[in-house]
């Protein structure tokens, strides 16, 4: 709709307010007001036809500039990843992909990764609950992330490894249907208490990456929710003993939410976390590091579309869900 209306302008038939008496200006309004969220700017335009005069108020303005970033960030990653594979290890995998079935997508078929999914069966979502030290790194590099920038060079080579991993995986958030969820007790982990506008940064993220996850499926993520189809049914008690490895404390909160709620992976550089894999994984959740994800991501073949055209044929995702995360970020909302 913005579109067209930016394409009418010209022509006379759109009229975009101005907060000032020039010509062609554009009218910020007031941020609506909502709880723990910093709302985005809206535009305003005035369409006249046949004298008939229309106030369209677009209350998305701020997502939509932002979009962007998400198609440049997959183009950027994808062009890296054929240069690190080279052109001749990249035509081996497209060679050996072109004797299977083309890759279905944006959703995953579940027994096609089953190290990935655990025995799932069907076809949907990958759900993938970040811990908390993964949103601290998100809040940290996440401007260098979207950007395609390198990131060898500011950290340790282990770290910078993660960190671009993380790149990846948030490159292929763009094409495919990966819901990432940040479970609400991240709010108050932290080793002391968190400064007002540190634990303010946490809660409109925490909106930002529900906002994220309402623009898939059927927009309301009660609709869609995480399969258990081909999981074993086990004892609380087992999940108890289970758990039991997890460190105590905002840890074991964490990881145990992420059963419960259905997640996946549960997405973490915790060594003491990542010791407590194996006794998760009967519960149908993988615990993981960002490098780890991308293995099993790309061993049943989802990067297949980052590196062959063909292997892209499904309608892009609703970009606008790239803004709401790029708002995530306490750079992108300054006080």
């Amino acid at each position: 709709m913005a579109a067209l209306l930016r394409a009418l302008a010209p022509a006379g038939v759109v009229r975009r307010l101005s907060t000032d008496a020039g010509w062609g200006g554009l009218r910020i309004l007031p941020p609506l007001p909502h709880p723990g969220v910093i709302m985005a700017n809206m535009e305003a335009y005035e369409l006249n036809v046949k004298g008939v005069k229309i106030l369209y108020v677009d209350t998305t303005a701020d997502y939509r500039r932002l979009e962007g970033q998400g198609v440049h960030l997959a183009q950027e990653m994808s062009a890296r990843l054929r240069a690190a594979l080279g052109k001749e290890q990249v035509g081996l995998i497209l060679a050996d992909a072109a004797r299977r079935p083309v890759p279905e997508g944006p959703h995953f078929v579940y027994e096609a990764g089953p190290k990935l999914f655990l025995g799932r069966r069907g076809r949907g979502p990958l759900y993938v609950a970040w811990d908390t030290n993964l949103l601290v790194d998100y809040f940290e590099f996440g401007s260098r992330i979207w950007q395609g920038d390198s990131i060898a060079d500011a950290v340790g080579q282990d770290y910078a490894a993660e960190l671009e991993g993380l790149q990846f995986l948030l490159s292929l958030w763009v094409f495919r249907d990966i819901r990432f969820l940040m479970l609400p007790d991240s709010i108050d982990d932290a080793k002391k208490k968190l400064l007002p506008e540190r634990r303010q940064d946490r809660i409109r993220a925490f909106h930002e990456f529900t906002s994220a996850l309402r623009l898939l499926g059927w927009g309301d993520p009660e609709a869609d929710p995480p399969s258990r189809e081909g999981l074993l049914i086990l004892p609380e008690s087992e999940l108890q003993r289970a758990l039991a490895r997890v460190p105590a404390g905002f840890d074991r909160k964490l990881v145990e939410v992420a059963v419960r709620s259905g997640a996946y992976v549960f997405l973490t550089r915790d060594e003491r976390v990542l010791k407590a894999k194996d006794v998760l994984r009967p519960f149908g959740l993988l615990v993981a590091t960002p490098l780890d994800l991308l293995e099993e991501l790309f061993g049943c073949g989802a990067f297949h579309c980052m590196l062959g055209p063909r292997y892209l044929h499904w309608p892009m995702p609703d970009q606008q869900r790239v803004g709401h995360l790029v708002k995530a970020l306490p750079s992108s909302n300054p006080s």
